[in-house]
């Protein structure tokens, strides 16, 4: 959705080589909110993408993101500008032996897998109640530094990532991962299959995505822990603008919880967002058992 904030650059090196192209996107977001264990407070926060890319004269394509975030919502200092606090920073090339990316991305488990959640809400309060999981395995074990390699072939993919331990006393996390996707007479449907390990603890999930042509989107996940197993659901409908989401996550351990989200996209970039979400324990948000959220979401 984020759109060209500034007009693409070409920038050549040398004569006849293949030029390369930097743009600039932003995205901004206001409004409220709140839970049982924060009071309900005024949010705000604005994101800064740079996306580089090129193509050597052989064909081998490149690229790099770097995010910028000026964070002022609860917990953030106003006007505190880091770029290390922003999204995903990393580095790929690609070409017909597949593609490697490496910065802060995700692992062979997280990319193979499709999560149950739809939309967005400012607090991300529909996606981190207490039953929920993201599908980021054993990413960050270590300093966030994963490099994947990805290869896809027809309505197949397959990708292995690691993570290093930089002090070289523990086993690097390798993932390893699989999805499919086809278009089944207007069903849209994908299914991913990813397993992660430490060398102490191993996980494996698997994921299973339907979007039909009427606007009605089930997802399904699946996770063994190792030392827990969770089981995510979630159930969405899209009708032009409008974009309605419910989802239920439990764990095996007792912790649950269910995310409500609401999008409406007024064109031009701008969505209104409203986000709830309920469990039997903090929500990944630090807002509480209960949260919730409402405002728009602009992208430049």
């Amino acid at each position: 959705m984020k759109k060209i904030l500034l007009a693409s650059t070409a920038l050549v090196g040398f004569a006849g080589a293949a030029a390369a192209e930097v743009s600039l996107s932003g995205y901004a977001e206001m409004g409220i909110a709140g839970g049982d264990a924060v009071e309900t407070q005024f949010w705000n926060e604005i994101d800064v993408t740079f996306t580089l890319s090129g193509e050597t004269d052989g064909g081998l394509q490149f690229g790099a993101t770097i995010d910028l975030d000026e964070v002022t919502n609860a917990g953030n200092v106003a006007g505190d500008f880091d770029a290390r606090d922003g999204g995903p920073d990393s580095v790929f090339i690609s070409g017909s032996f597949g593609k490697v990316t490496l910065g802060d991305t995700d692992g062979a488990y997280d990319w193979a897998l499709t999560e149950v959640y739809m939309g967005t809400a400012l607090a991300d309060d529909h996606s981190t109640h207490a039953g929920s999981n993201g599908n980021s395995g054993l990413d960050g074990t270590y300093d966030g530094q994963v490099m994947r390699y990805e290869y896809s072939f027809g309505d197949f993919a397959a990708a292995l990532s690691a993570e290093l331990d930089d002090t070289g006393v523990n086993d690097a996390v390798i993932g390893l991962g699989f999805k499919w996707g086809a278009d089944m007479g207007g069903t849209t449907v994908n299914v991913g299959l990813g397993y992660q390990t430490d060398g102490t603890t191993d996980i494996i999930g698997v994921s299973a995505h339907a979007a039909l042509s009427s606007g009605l989107d089930l997802r399904l996940n699946y996770a063994d822990l190792d030392v827990d197993e969770w089981m995510g659901l979630g159930i969405g409908y899209t009708s032009g603008a409008l974009l309605v989401q419910a989802n239920y996550g439990e764990y095996d351990s007792g912790a649950d919880g269910f995310g409500l989200v609401v999008n409406y996209d007024l064109g031009g970039g701008a969505v209104v967002m409203a986000g709830y979400g309920s469990g039997n324990g903090p929500a990944g948000n630090g807002h509480g058992d209960d949260t919730f959220s409402l405002g728009l979401g602009l992208s430049f």
